[in-house]
């Protein structure tokens, strides 16, 4: 099957843009940790805007992508309510959540200059989401590799196509 209409490797190829980002994060987050300067500290907890909006959107989607496209089909031979799909759900919902705390955390911090939560939850949302790409690309693609013909990644993937 051609890589650019395997489901999988598309997802895979969203797990490598999204480690990238957790790179810069986690790189941002030791350098506003370390930073003994206010006004260079405020400088760098600005440019975490641009993450967040990757996370917002590019991640946001390739969550939809799994969850209407992907897990449905797979689901049907390896359950939804239990297992790897259903902890899988649970980390997006996970994601989601620590996403919204961390920009919170942001926000907090142009009202009460604080920082410390900017960092710890930065770094539970770096763990979380590299947590779950390892489980992910090592574990829940191999079980679709397995199981799903060439049929059905042809309508995932056309599946996946629409989603925004």
């Amino acid at each position: 099957m051609d890589t650019m209409l395997d489901p999988i490797d598309a997802l895979k190829s969203d797990h490598e843009a999204v480690k990238v980002v957790l790179g810069n994060l986690d790189g941002y987050l030791k350098k506003i940790g370390g930073q003994t300067s206010d006004s260079l500290r405020k400088n760098l907890i600005n440019q975490l805007h641009e993450i967040t909006s990757f996370i917002d959107k590019d991640l946001e989607i390739h969550f939809k992508k799994e969850e209407n496209a992907l897990f449905p089909v797979l689901g049907n031979y390896i359950g939804i309510e239990t297992g790897p799909i259903h902890v899988m759900l649970l980390e997006h919902e996970q994601s989601r959540q620590l996403s919204k705390e961390f920009k919170d955390a942001i926000a907090e911090y142009s009202i009460d200059g604080k920082y410390g939560k900017i960092i710890s939850e930065g770094d539970s949302l770096t763990q979380l989401l590299s947590e779950h790409i390892e489980k992910e690309d090592n574990i829940l693609f191999n079980m679709a590799e397995m199981q799903l013909s060439n049929e059905e990644k042809n309508e995932i993937m056309d599946k996946m196509r629409t989603v925004k």
